[in-house]
């Protein structure tokens, strides 16, 4: 795919996690008597974590709180999903190929430092990737596009040169916002659910995209 940069969501298209967030979220609810239901989670993938948090609890939370809350959660999901960590079908070979190609790569998440340490150092891909936009890059999440520009802002390419690569709702809209070209991978959500949205392209592996 013709392109001068790749940008990538971390949850659910590096790694086909988003089953070990809905536990953990789930989880988490559960010791806290938060409202959460399965459905909103899925609905609200490609958010930071903190959104969830200021959404579940009908008190406010304060930062610190937040903060304390987060890592208790996200320590939680990477102790469900270690012994399950792998990268998506054809990733390898598609970052791969990118590099060959000279085409520069970034991670665009709503995750924590934590959690992309845990996955680009876990699965040994850091390398591939010359920039990292997480959570605590950005104050509005997606939908909103701004990290999505800021990633190609470090890169130093246009928006109109970037192509991402999404499973959320909320992350395919935030790349339309940017006025990129957005590629959804299946898994997260369902092919009919990614094709409501519009994307470019959909795909169920890496293997499917042109090199």
């Amino acid at each position: 795919m013709a392109g001068k940069a790749y940008l990538f969501d971390m949850d659910g298209v590096l790694v086909d996690n988003c089953r070990y967030h809905v536990l953990s979220w789930l989880e988490f609810a559960r010791r806290h008597g938060g409202k959460l239901t399965e459905r909103q989670i899925v609905e609200w993938m490609g958010a930071p974590g903190r959104d969830y948090i200021v959404r579940m609890f009908d008190e406010p939370q304060s930062p610190e709180r937040v903060d304390e809350l987060m890592q208790e959660k996200e320590s939680l999901y990477r102790e469900l999903y270690r012994p399950h960590l792998a990268p998506r079908k054809g990733l390898m070979e598609f970052l791969q190929s990118a590099c060959a190609a000279g085409i520069p790569c970034a991670v665009v998440t709503g995750g924590s430092k934590a959690n992309v340490d845990y996955v680009l150092d876990g699965l040994d891909i850091r390398a591939f990737f010359a920039c990292i936009v997480d959570s605590s890059h950005y104050e509005r999440g997606k939908p909103a596009p701004d990290c999505y520009l800021q990633a190609a802002r470090r890169l130093g390419v246009s928006p109109d040169a970037c192509t991402v690569f999404e499973d959320a709702v909320n992350g395919i809209e935030a790349a339309q916002a940017a006025k990129m070209r957005v590629v959804a991978i299946t898994g997260t959500n369902a092919r009919e659910t990614l094709a409501a949205v519009s994307p470019d392209m959909i795909i169920d592996t890496f293997d499917e995209v042109p090199r």
